[in-house]
């Protein structure tokens, strides 16, 4: 089984209180009564506070989406090089130990990828594999750890490192008009995280018992991002919480059921919120205590 060795996060210094993003979305909705109505979603989404690249007033600025994604790449570098530095740091790893290197993000474009000039940065090998992963959305970590997971499978003796970067503040716009993007200004923030993977032949860390993924063809409309000429849109549905309850529910059961057991047994949960709601629907599904 591949194991989890170690794991590390890193987020930027600058601390967003709830309530004074609250005021302030309100002072940009003030003149458009449809958004307006909808800042006490800040007061319901259960997020007392998130960390952002910048401090809170660069934002109410207006900026092009090439100025924002110029920050994406010179901010997420340095995020994701104090994470892995510090996830190595733990397991006595060197970077020119890795033989394998995940990269996972969706809120900001760069090439040469960021994990390509993070190979650089660090001193790893130039035959380490890369695997820059643009996409997967808000699970994006989860992916990147089960397709690592694949790989050491057959490759017992070597390791890998997963990175896992977002940087949500600079995907919000002093444009943006709609219900949704005051809903994400309200759940999301900035971080990255790092975990190093070993095959079977490396000792201690966590196992990873078993793995699996199921597309839904039918729920493409459920997130995701509109593309425009001032950036990225967030698209998030309402009918999350009947997908969590309708499909997504019915196949963990599966397979947890697969591997011998059932959600019952399970002890500990690792769950994307997407919000009060979502949360709530979880806990309903697997029968989740507060």
């Amino acid at each position: 089984m591949p194991r989890i060795l170690s794991l590390a996060t890193a987020i930027p210094p600058h601390r967003l209180d709830q309530t004074y993003a609250r005021d302030g979305m309100a002072h940009l909705c003030r003149d458009h009564p449809h958004l307006a109505r909808l800042v006490s979603v800040f007061d319901r989404s259960g997020v007392e506070s998130r960390h952002l690249i910048h401090p809170p007033d660069w934002y109410v600025e207006e900026r092009t989406f090439e100025e924002r994604n110029k920050e994406y790449a010179a901010r997420g570098i340095e995020l994701i090089e104090q994470a892995v530095r510090a996830c190595l740091a733990k397991s006595s790893t060197t970077p020119e130990q890795i033989d394998h290197l995940f990269f996972v993000t969706t809120t900001g474009l760069a090439t040469p990828s960021l994990d390509a000039l993070l190979a650089a940065r660090l001193g790893m090998r130039t035959n380490v594999r890369r695997s820059p992963l643009f996409g997967l959305g808000c699970a994006g970590g989860a992916g990147a750890l089960f397709r690592a997971c694949d790989v050491l499978r057959h490759s017992p003796d070597e390791r890998a490192l997963v990175v896992s970067l977002e940087i949500c503040s600079l995907v919000f716009s002093t444009r943006a008009r709609t219900a949704t993007d005051v809903v994400g200004v309200a759940l999301f923030g900035d971080g990255a995280a790092a975990a190093l993977l070993g095959g079977d032949d490396h000792a201690g860390g966590v196992s990873v018992a078993r793995t699996a993924t199921r597309l839904f063809p039918e729920a493409q409309h459920l997130m995701g991002w509109d593309f425009t000429g001032d950036g990225m849109r967030l698209i998030l549905s309402r009918d999350v919480p009947t997908f969590v309850t309708e499909r997504l529910a019915p196949v963990v059961r599966e397979f947890v059921c697969g591997y011998g057991t059932s959600v019952d047994a399970i002890d500990h949960y690792v769950l994307h919120p997407g919000g009060p709601k979502v949360m709530s629907t979880y806990c309903t599904a697997f029968g989740l205590p507060d």
